[in-house]
Parts: structure tokens; sequence; C-alpha cells
């Protein structure tokens, strides 16, 4: 029932749940807003963060807006194929995504994106514009003190162009596109909200040219993620054993390098992006310059906790697969994959055992996770050369996947195959990125 802040001005509703399950309305208008669907409804399943229903009988009357047009569960739908249907549909209004305790969200025009906006730190758009070195950190603090929106602040003082302003809205915007595109566990609603005037100003930035770039990050990401593990890890300088040159964008970045600052701060203290930052400490790191460790600060996450987390985002691939197949084909497709789980002889047999697949084609992951964790070293080496266990699952899930992939295709079109194996491809980059450092 609440509204995520975002970026149109509409009116946010705040209800509670008490603990007996009872509604409590925060305001009158929220009351109202009530009393006005009176009636009976189906309460659906969802993820914990959103809260669904569906009258019934359904009556078919209009609403007025704005009204919240998609919702859903960014574990059960790719955002890539999202923002492709926005933007092939040529619809307006404003999509906010949830994840991680940080809500984004983005302005679409017939399709194309038109502003965005975030509480991730590095992304508001004070911050862009001073990691692009177009105003210092004292002037931005002060236009976000003013209460007024900073882009129009720091043009009516002087500290940005008509230009500057544009290349900062640009680049808040594409680095808010593919935040959202590698974003976790969460929730999405698409809000057919009036744009606000900022982000229907003259800024409009291709939805297609944002993905096709966006494809292509991914796909390095999971590349240079082998030697950065993230934007939290510490950087240091060495001696490289060969001599190498190295393009001037390096050479600058190596200069920050002071054994001292994070992924993200040589980023900020570089003028750069944190993918094009990543991009080039990986090259570095592969000519000797410099090595990358962990935060010591980080908490690891508990085993079993992060082998569940990698299931489940395994599991995300397995329901695409199954739910790209018609529904005549399923029972089919179930019965194959089951009985590719049931083979006891197969080497991936201690990790399918006693592991429940349900019908959308997801494994229990808290089963998978003891599985793996309950494996001896020797029986983790055998089968994954480094042991450890989060490869284990991830090379036996894969496996897994490709199978159903090939379980499926006899069910598919052509031209349907060849997109699902894309967008696999794409989401195996993605979960391949969560696993350690080989």
């Amino acid at each position: 029932m609440a509204a995520a802040p975002g970026l149109g001005e509409g009116l946010t509703l705040l209800v509670d749940i008490d603990a007996h399950g009872r509604l409590v309305p925060q305001t009158d208008e929220v009351r109202r807003a009530l009393a006005d669907r009176a009636g009976r409804f189906v309460l659906l399943p969802s993820a914990p963060d959103l809260l669904l229903a569906r009258r019934t009988p359904a009556t078919g009357t209009a609403a007025a807006r704005p009204r919240c047009l998609l919702a859903g569960d960014l574990d059960g739908f790719p955002l890539g194929d999202l923002m492709a249907f926005l933007h092939q549909s040529r619809l307006t209004g404003i999509l906010t995504v949830s994840s991680g305790g940080v809500e984004r969200s983005l302005a679409f025009q017939e399709g194309e994106v038109r502003g965005a906006r975030s509480s991730a730190a590095g992304e508001r758009l004070g911050e862009i514009a001073v990691r692009l070195g177009l105003v210092g950190e004292a002037q931005a603090r002060e236009a976000l003190r003013s209460g007024r929106p900073v882009g129009k602040a720091l043009l009516d003082a002087g500290a940005l162009s008509a230009a500057d302003l544009w290349n900062c809205l640009h680049e808040q915007a594409t680095v808010v596109f593919q935040a959202i595109l590698l974003a976790g566990r969460g929730t999405f609603v698409l809000m057919d909200e009036e744009l606000p005037e900022r982000a229907a100003a003259a800024l409009t930035v291709s939805t297609q040219a944002l993905l096709m770039d966006g494809a292509r990050r991914m796909d390095e990401l999971a590349l240079f993620r082998a030697r950065i593990p993230g934007p939290r890890a510490r950087v240091r300088r060495r001696r490289p054993r060969r001599a190498a040159a190295l393009q001037p964008p390096e050479r600058a970045l190596l200069e920050l390098v002071d054994g001292s600052r994070t992924v993200a701060e040589l980023a900020m203290a570089a003028h750069l992006d944190e993918f094009e930052a990543t991009k080039l400490l990986y090259h570095l790191a592969e000519a000797g310059h410099v090595a990358v460790e962990a935060d010591a600060a980080a908490e690891p996450a508990p085993e079993a906790a992060r082998l569940a987390e990698l299931a489940e985002a395994m599991n995300t691939l397995l329901r695409e697969v199954t739910a790209a197949v018609p529904e005549a084909g399923r029972p089919a497709l179930r019965a194959a994959v089951r009985g590719f789980l049931a083979d006891g002889a197969a080497a991936w047999a201690p990790v399918w055992a006693h592991v429940g697949h349900a019908d959308d084609g997801a494994l229990d992951p808290a089963a998978l996770a003891a599985n793996v964790g309950a494996l001896a070293p020797a029986a983790a080496a055998r089968l994954h050369p480094s042991g450890d266990r989060a490869r284990v699952l991830f090379e036996a899930l894969r496996e897994l996947l490709f199978f159903h992939l090939f379980a499926a295709g006899d069910r598919l079109e052509r031209a349907a195959e060849r997109a699902l194996g894309a967008s696999l491809r794409r989401g195996l980059a993605r979960v391949e990125a969560l696993l350690p450092s080989a």
C-alpha cells in the first residue's frame, strides 16, 4: 500500500500491519483509500517486501492515475527483460527498484529513460558532480542543504553550467540503470505517474543503448571479479616482474593507489564510475602493478547463508527455463529433470540428495546448502579442484541448468531457444560474480 519514494511527486500512503495481522492506517487519506476498496480480496503469495491482493469477484472499475501498472519480485523476473519490455511498449511512468536497503528510480517517457534518482552512496546527483570533477564537495553539500533540487541549486549558484548539468544527469541515469540491472533480491514497481519537471526536460537516454552496454558490462564484470572482488576491496601497489607499458588512464589511477584506498574510493578520486575503475584496476593487476585484497572490516557471510544465496540466484535461472516452456510441455520437462536428479550414480548425486524440486524448476536452497556443507574436503576437491564449496554448488547447478535447457529445447521455437540461451548466459555471468576469487 505504501508508495516507494521515487522521482514522482505522488502521495505516499502508509499502512502498518500489526502483530495480529490487522491493517493500521497512518492517515485519514489512507483510511479513505481503504474504504474506497471495501470488499473481499485474495492475498497473493509474494516477496516479504511486497503486499499484493486481488479483489474477488473483480469489478473491473476504472482507476484514476497515478496507479501501479506492474509490481514484482526481482528473484522471479530478469530486470533486463523488464527494461526491454518498457522500451518496446513505449511506456511512460516511473520504475522504482528496492534492493539491499537501496531505492533506485528511473523515469521513462515513451520507453526512453528521461531521468534517475537513487538513495545509494555515489549515485546521488551531487556526488556524481563531485566525481566528475565539476564541483567541490563543499558546493555539493551546500546545494543539498538548500532543500531545493540539487541540480537546480548548483545551476543557479553558477557552480554548474547547463551543459555540465546535462552531463551529470546523463551520467546518473547511466549509473542507476546499470546498478538496477545488477540488483539482487528485492522488489520493483512501475507507476504511471506524470514525470516531474526535471525528468521531462531535454535529457533523453536511449534505453536500447543502455541495455546493450549493460549486457557488455555484466559479461566483463564476471571476468574482472576474479581479481577485483568488489568496491570495498583495498588496493596496494606491488612491483611488477616485468615492465609493461601503461595507458594514460591506467598511470593516472596507479598514482592514486596508496594502500589504504578501496576500489570505490579510488574511483571517486579518479573521477571514474565504479565499472571503469574496476576495469582499469583489473588491467593493472594483470600487469602486476597492484594487488587487491578483500576489506578486512567486511564480515564474511556464514557459509550456509552464502551457499543458500548462491542456490537461490541459480534458482532464478532454472525458473526462467521452466517459464519459457509452454504449459503443455512442462510436465514432461519436470519428469526429465527429476529423472536427472534421481540418478544416484552421477558425480553430482551427493549435491541433489533429498533436495525438493518445485514445479517452477527451483530446488530447495537450504537443502542444497546443507548437502554441500556436509561434503568432506576430499569429496569437495573431487567435484572441483579448488575444493571451494560455493564453486562445487555453482558447477553442479550449472550442469543442471544446461540439462534443463537441453530438455526444454524440443519444446521451444528456435528463436525462443536462442533468446533464452542468451539470457541464461548473462544470468550465469551475474551469478558467477558472487563466487570467491579462484
